[in-house]
């Protein structure tokens, strides 16, 4: 009964804090880059599920219980192209009819201009104006219960996942209220501003809570060689499909899944899911995923997968067919497993590798007219943590081109994206601009004004704006990643990854790096 009283505990906080929650950003990272940090790659997912499995009195026979506490700190450069204004603009005060365009033909008579340079440390700002520094400490603990009995298994973990640092009032302008003269009431018209800045401030928080997976299952059918097993619920992607570049989203849907075997041949399966993506208009994505496991004993595996988030018709922002949805992706995946004697002892190896393709992309003005659809990775994993002394490294290198994967599902090294873009993404407002002050530039009007111009159009007409081209695709890069188990409990992770843009000419010049050493303890 009284773990009964702590789940519901930990349940009613979370619903508490949750819509606090919503409009605030957790330390120094991006959402994206906070969902990307928290996918745990082989090493460390092999180390931690191999505690999921410790009795408690027998868990009353169906229970399990395991977790995790993690203490990690991220040293992270990163360096693109901003817009930037010239001092000289600022100084005169008077920046009325700025102009915003995406060419840079027209730098020289706008306000604003393209800059390459570093985001981080400094003193770089956000878009909130606070400081922006390279490193990055964050205390997580995660809480796992799995539930089986009979034909039926239900599975819910929880992550607590905080920035470091003391935890004080960080605005740096806040209320000076003046009272009457016995202290009962404030008077409203003479509260003053209170210049905070100069009081110690701190980056810690204590609120951030993540149902990160909540499920259930049922077997549907089992006769030994065959199985069919239905799911709905929570999870993330890649705790169901595989791969290195995608499925770092979460999946909030319904899975069937079938296993068989094909005698002396091969183990087989498929997966196939339905998903959420938004029920505000009715957006709903699909993914299937085949495998074929250890074909001819040989420790070959092959797999294809398909994944489909188009939306036809407007999101919840009223945009018409987003261009941001345009992904219908295949890939097709292979790893090989084997386990030479060395120093008189048996080592895994696994050599693994994927190309993809986007079906979905068009060329487009973000692309600058250009296919960019396609992501590829090769890799080589050796050995594995179970218990003390153990240890394990991880080499990977990946492309990923711009219209690849969605920016939000994009996986394993990305690009920082500090600033939180969208490859499609426009900055504006749009811009009332004369007809004639464009066409006098000799560029095709389709680039300049929106589809429905014409000849017919008035004599100004809203401008499109400035295209970033900025995302957390268009990236090549390299991952490195070594695991060591100091006990059966404790380990040390150890990961340094760097990437670059694929092609410059789709928003600038980018690089990125990231030294990450991070100490688990899982029970």
């Amino acid at each position: 009964m009284k773990f009964v009283n702590l789940l519901i505990s930990i349940f009613i906080i979370q619903i508490t804090l949750f819509s606090s929650l919503q409009a605030q950003q957790i330390g120094q990272e991006t959402s994206f880059d906070r969902q990307l940090n928290t996918k745990d790659d082989q090493p460390v997912r092999e180390f931690v599920e191999s505690k999921e499995n410790i009795d408690v009195k027998e868990k009353a026979q169906n229970l399990e219980i395991s977790g995790d506490v993690r203490f990690e700190w991220r040293s992270i450069q990163e360096k693109g192209v901003v817009l930037s204004v010239p001092s000289s603009y600022l100084s005169s005060g008077d920046l009325s009819g700025v102009y915003l365009v995406s060419d840079p033909y027209y730098n020289e008579i706008s306000y604003f201009s393209e800059e390459y340079r570093a985001f981080r440390g400094g003193d770089h700002v956000l878009t909130d104006g606070l400081p922006i520094s390279t490193n990055d400490f964050d205390v997580e603990f995660n809480l796992k219960f799995k539930y089986n009995y009979k034909k039926s298994w239900a599975m819910a973990h929880l992550q607590f996942d905080n920035p470091a640092g003391i935890r004080v009032g960080n605005d740096c302008v806040a209320k000076y209220a003046i009272f009457n003269e016995d202290g009962s009431a404030v008077i409203v018209n003479t509260i003053s501003p209170r210049d905070t800045s100069r009081a110690l401030k701190g980056s810690g928080l204590g609120l951030a809570v993540n149902l990160k997976r909540a499920y259930m299952g049922y077997n549907v059918w089992a006769d030994g060689k065959h199985r069919l097993d239905i799911e709905i619920g929570r999870r993330k992607f890649d705790d169901i499909f595989v791969s290195e570049i995608e499925f770092s989203s979460r999946f909030d849907g319904i899975l069937l899944k079938y296993a068989s075997a094909l005698e002396d041949m091969a183990d087989w399966y498929i997966n196939v899911g339905a998903f959420l993506i938004d029920e505000r208009v009715n957006h709903f994505g699909w993914i299937t995923e085949l495998g074929v496991l250890n074909i001819y004993d040989m420790g070959l595996d092959l797999r294809y997968s398909f994944v489909d988030w188009t939306k036809r018709g407007s999101n919840r922002c009223f945009a018409f067919n987003p261009l941001g949805t345009d992904f219908q992706i295949s890939q097709w995946s292979w790893s090989y497993h084997f386990s030479p004697l060395l120093w008189e002892k048996e080592v895994p190896f696994e050599f693994y590798g994927g190309f993809l393709i986007n079906h979905g992309a068009k060329k487009n003005r973000f692309t600058k007219g250009k296919l960019k659809n396609l992501g590829w990775y090769a890799g080589l994993y050796v050995g594995s943590v179970d218990k003390e002394g153990d240890w394990s490294f991880d080499i990977e290198y990946i492309a990923v081109q711009a219209q690849a994967v969605p920016d939000p599902d994009v996986g394993s090294i990305g690009r920082g994206n500090i600033f939180d873009l969208n490859l499609v993404d426009v900055v504006g407002p749009l811009q009332s601009l004369p007809r004639d002050f464009i066409e006098d530039y000799s560029y095709p009007s389709s680039y300049f004004y929106p589809s429905s111009y014409s000849s017919s159009s008035p004599s100004r007409v809203e401008f499109l704006g400035y295209f970033p081209r900025q995302g957390n695709a268009n990236f090549i890069g390299w991952r490195f990643e070594f695991l060591y188990a100091i006990t059966d409990n404790l380990s040390l992770d150890v990961i340094y990854e760097f990437s670059n843009a694929e092609d410059r000419r789709i928003g600038g010049p980018h690089n990125y790096h990231d030294f990450e050493l991070e100490a688990i303890y899982a029970f």
